[in-house]
């Protein structure tokens, strides 16, 4: 008995070692979240804010270094937010990418809700990329600067708290992250006995269009219409709408505080976001069917991954699916790819190689006009209910 005490100590200790190093670097690496001149301050003080160093350049001009939260990121989305404050003289930021390239359009907000793209005359891109030097007039208030909108963990509580009050709605948190953060779980539905569709959001953290669309795919199933209550009253939605609020919440290129993808975890479930998301999906398996799974994400287009013609389970549904809203009154434009499945821990493999089921990465833009990603969710998730409801 005391040698499997030991045991039991001796994994515990091994499986915690990588979050432990991670903050061991992250504490040899601080710097101080302010950069201040006798005109300006740049701070970082606010969820989702990020920058590696930053450097006085002129009492006019600062610069940030810009870099992923690890070495051992692949297929980063460069990132940046931070704040400034009021100036009365013209100043400079610098953003500095230390091993990577310029990606996003930088915008700029008040309140953390409303957001617009800086001016592309006041944004000059040098070096391929690599440095970007934002110029910004005199202005009495302090603003947030980000590489897209923040959604952060503390926007999806206040989303969560709107759509808990629908009648189908329950919203439960299933545990914690290591950094102690909720893993949340919507279920929208009227019988828990109905087959279900699975929807899952945020595994990398800049991708905001994919949140957009998430958000507004689900908010159309609530509608109280007709459609949507035909809907749920013979299928149950289950969303997992922050699979990475760690990373979300500090700012991350793409991985959890482990070093992970945790895209390319499901099936080894290795990390607590997975493993905690997978323990849910077991259970409500166990004695239900599983119908449908969409995985929302952003890259540089609108793209739909869905199985290849070959591995036909799931692929007539999502060409049917995705081709009649091709002429999409929204203009929302978007191509179709399907792709064979690989053990490669990505969710659209796992799902449709484990369960049979259509399983499909809904990737939006990342320029993509906001207005038109909402109106094709919701065009989107219309003819989802109307073709699972034709097929039941």
């Amino acid at each position: 008995m005391k040698i499997i005490k030991n045991y039991s100590a001796l994994k515990y200790f091994v499986n915690i070692l990588p979050i432990l190093a991670v903050l061991l670097f992250t504490a040899l690496n601080a710097t101080p979240p302010n950069c201040e001149t006798e005109i300006f301050k740049i701070d970082r003080e606010f969820l989702s804010s990020n920058f590696s160093k930053c450097e006085v350049l002129e009492k006019n001009s600062i610069r940030l270094y810009l870099s992923p939260e690890d070495n051992s990121v692949i297929n980063p989305s460069p990132w940046f937010a931070f704040r400034k404050s009021a100036h009365q003289e013209e100043i400079y930021v610098e953003l500095l990418y230390e091993k990577f390239e310029h990606r996003y359009h930088p915008k700029v907000s008040n309140d953390l809700i409303n957001w617009k793209k800086i001016d592309t005359d006041k944004i000059k891109i040098e070096d391929d990329g690599k440095k970007v030097i934002l110029t910004f007039k005199a202005n009495s208030n302090y603003a947030y600067i980000s590489a897209q909108e923040i959604l952060s963990s503390a926007w999806y509580k206040g989303w969560y708290k709107i759509i808990r009050d629908n009648k189908n709605v329950t919203i439960s948190e299933l545990g914690s992250t290591s950094g102690g953060r909720s893993i949340n779980k919507i279920l929208i539905g009227n019988d828990l006995e109905n087959p279900y569709i699975f929807l899952i959001g945020r595994q990398h953290p800049p991708e905001i269009t994919g949140a957009f669309a998430l958000k507004a795919f689900i908010e159309q199933i609530l509608d109280d219409n007709t459609l949507s209550n035909d809907f749920l009253n013979n299928y149950n939605i289950i969303s997992y709408p922050l699979v990475n609020p760690d990373g979300v919440d500090l700012g991350h290129w793409r991985h959890n505080l482990s070093e992970k993808d945790l895209n390319r975890d499901w099936g080894f479930f290795s990390q607590i976001e997975t493993s905690i998301i997978y323990d849910d999906i077991r259970k409500i398996l166990n004695n239900n069917e599983i119908v449908l799974m969409l995985d929302f994400h952003s890259t540089f287009k609108n793209i739909f991954y869905i199985q290849d013609e070959l591995e036909t389970a799931g692929y007539n549904f999502a060409q049917a699916w995705l081709l009649e809203n091709l002429s999409d009154k929204s203009n929302y434009k978007f191509a179709i790819k399907p792709t064979k499945n690989i053990n490669n821990g990505v969710a659209k493999n796992y799902f449709n190689s484990s369960y049979g089921i259509p399983a499909i990465t809904f990737e939006v833009g990342d320029n993509t006009d906001r207005g038109t990603i909402i109106n094709s969710s919701k065009n989107l998730a219309n003819s989802m209910m109307s073709l699972l409801l034709e097929n039941n």
